[in-house]
């Protein structure tokens, strides 16, 4: 069962390096090498705790705070007296920015961080980019902060050693270390899964914080683990948003709050095995375009329904999951080369990479919306966007503020598989439905959140 992790039970005092070199010689660990030592002295003062109180009328789902059955469990666990969760983050500028997971500071209404020195602070919400699970918060500090340094996830390999540096279980400072188990994990949490695995040991208390190379720098967030039964703990399956997913967003949740996000105009599909074979791929290699947005970039380069784009920007498409990760790491504006295949034949043009922001949708209430929440059937291009499974049924695509859909824990993407009971897969069957409310006046919706079912109590207003 996959756990991500406690948004809130990790506090942590992380490290940064000095300066380092650009990239780190591949070494051989013997006993009594001090090689880790010296990584996490570079981390430690670069990592915060973070303390959230969390809205009382935060909707905490029907198996209560974090939990959802069946599926992920985020990091929200009561310490003490209930009244706070906690977390880490990692300083990424000395002016108080800092990166941490979005799940762990997700429905807080107050945010404090303490510094390595010990002092807390209160903290903003800078920006967040719920896809990717992150967020970037803000301080106000009299001296400049220790900033960690970033390095290059895509130049991790498998085998390399790392190091894990947070608070599982509450035990502040404590560090794990293991190898990069995988690359390039698909957990099915979003559009933009690329998750680097590792063996170092991870636990409730280590999400938001880093996982570093031998360097001492940082090359991926914590974020998810595998585990048995209700309550999380390591099996040596642990999960890491790759800093450079990180790095493409981060300017954009400093300067505007969300992030803007390449956009191809394309909706993508893998490659049947048989025209592989014909094309000479090896297997799931490239991605098919089974929908060309008229007008987009994809049409302007000349690209087709059909063809199978096989490189871009000078990489090799893995995966059709994988071209739609890296279209999303581009930058607006930028031309980038591909290469592609059609009827056989190998081509290259290039395209000018558009632009996606990713604005949280609220929007005011609107009386003809009683639940609060905008409504459409699934189509390629919103079953892409959401990265739902099907391309039937009904997605919610935005969510009135403090209307009933936002108070009852609805989020955007959230696609609706029944209504009071009753099985919906047309907006003509949940209309309906929903006028036909159940006991009290209330309407239970059955979500698919993720691959998760999720139940939500609403009262239309």
């Amino acid at each position: 069962m996959l756990k991500i992790l406690p948004a809130l039970l990790i506090a942590a005092s992380l490290a940064v390096p000095a300066a380092l070199p650009a990239r780190a010689a591949t070494s051989t660990l013997t006993f009594g090498d001090r090689t880790i030592v010296e990584a996490v002295k570079r981390l430690e003062p670069s990592v915060v705790h973070i303390r959230v109180k969390p809205r009382e009328e935060a909707g905490l789902g029907i198996f209560g705070p974090g939990q959802k059955k069946g599926g992920p469990f985020r990091d929200f666990e009561d310490l003490g007296s209930g009244r706070y969760s906690v977390g880490s983050g990692i300083v990424i500028g000395e002016e108080g920015y800092i990166l941490t997971n979005h799940h762990v500071i997700k429905d807080g209404k107050e945010v404090l961080v303490k510094l390595h020195s010990g002092e807390e602070l209160a903290a903003s919400i800078a920006g967040v980019d719920e896809k990717s699970d992150l967020a970037l918060l803000k301080v106000t500090h009299t001296a400049p902060l220790k900033a960690a340094i970033l390095g290059n996830s895509d130049r991790v390999e498998v085998g390399e050693w790392v190091l894990a540096v947070g608070s599982p279980f509450g035990l502040s400072r404590s560090v794990s270390v293991g190898v990069i188990s995988a690359l390039h994990r698909n957990l099915g949490e979003g559009p933009y899964d690329d998750y680097l695995q590792t063996d170092a040991s991870i636990n409730p208390g280590n999400s938001g914080g880093p996982l570093a190379n031998s360097q001492g720098e940082v090359i991926g967030i914590n974020t998810a683990i595998f585990s048995k039964g209700r309550q999380p703990a390591s099996l040596g399956l642990g999960f890491a948003i790759p800093i450079n997913q990180a790095k493409a967003v981060i300017d954009d949740l400093r300067h505007k709050g969300y992030p803007v996000r390449g956009r191809m105009g394309a909706s993508l599909t893998a490659v049947p095995l048989e025209e592989a074979k014909k094309l000479g791929l090896p297997f799931q290699r490239g991605a098919k375009l089974a929908e060309v947005v008229r007008g987009g970039p994809a049409d302007a380069a000349g690209l087709q329904r059909g063809d199978v784009i096989v490189s871009f920007g000078g990489l090799e498409v893995i995966t059709w999951e994988s071209l739609s990760r890296m279209v999303a790491r581009a930058r607006p504006g930028n031309a980038v080369e591909v290469k592609y295949y059609r009827g056989g034949e190998l081509k290259a043009a290039r395209i000018k990479i558009g632009a996606s922001p990713e604005a949280p949708v609220l929007v005011k209430a609107n009386s003809k919306d009683p639940l609060g929440m905008k409504i459409e059937p699934i189509t390629p291009a919103l079953a892409q966007r959401f990265g739902l499974k099907e391309n039937q049924g009904i997605v919610i695509t935005a969510v009135h503020r403090d209307g009933p859909a936002q108070m009852g824990g609805v989020a955007v993407g959230d696609q609706i598989v029944e209504v009071n009971h009753r099985p919906v897969r047309t907006l003509d069957d949940f209309r309906a439905l929903v006028g036909k409310p159940g006991k009290e006046g209330v309407v239970l919706l059955l979500l698919k959140r993720k691959g998760t079912n999720i139940f939500a109590a609403l009262r239309a207003q």
